[in-house]
């Protein structure tokens, strides 16, 4: 009886052993440094995003030359000039700072024409390169996959999700 009850501990050891091992996480990596630069699609949209930035660029070096041409003339000339014509140049020199500043804002601000471009241009890319990391992931029966210059979790099974258990444990603590 002894002997029979040690066969069937070890059966169950062994049937657990094997459950854990079939229960394994499978983790993988990208380099999203290295799809982007070599998908002809990202490639295609940069390209095209720095040409927008390039123009943006060049007129807003433009507009700044402009202004220290008007401040060095403004110093050059101001003892000779008239009151009126000194408050003229002063005004003239001050509007074109604001919009100077508003055309930063406009343009290359947080919510500026050019990450309105980005998200145009690059936005479908990426997400065309998401669905594949998550085709590769299913398709593969990986559990998660990471991106090496980032850091972050590009795809994870639902199942290894926590974020409920730990609102249920916040919320339960409160």
């Amino acid at each position: 009886m002894k002997k029979f009850t040690l066969i069937m501990i070890g059966l169950l050891l062994v049937m657990c052993s094997a459950n854990l091992l079939a229960q394994t996480i499978k983790i993988g990596y990208i380099n999203s440094d290295r799809i982007l630069a070599e998908f002809e699609e990202a490639k295609e949209a940069q390209r095209k995003l720095d040409v927008e930035a390039k123009k943006l660029e060049d007129e807003y070096r433009g507009m700044l030359g402009k202004l220290d041409s008007l401040n060095r003339d403004y110093e050059r000339q101001k003892m000779i000039m008239s009151e009126t014509r000194r408050q003229t140049k002063e005004n003239e020199i001050t509007q074109l700072q604001q919009k100077i500043q508003r055309y930063q804002v406009e343009k290359m601000g947080p919510e500026g024409e050019i990450y309105r471009k980005q998200a145009e241009l690059v936005g479908p890319v990426l997400e065309k390169i998401k669905a594949v990391i998550e085709k590769v992931g299913k398709g593969n029966k990986y559990d998660y996959i990471f991106d090496t210059v980032a850091g972050n979790i590009l795809y994870a099974e639902p199942v290894h999700d926590l974020t409920d258990k730990v609102l249920y444990e916040l919320k339960r603590n409160e």
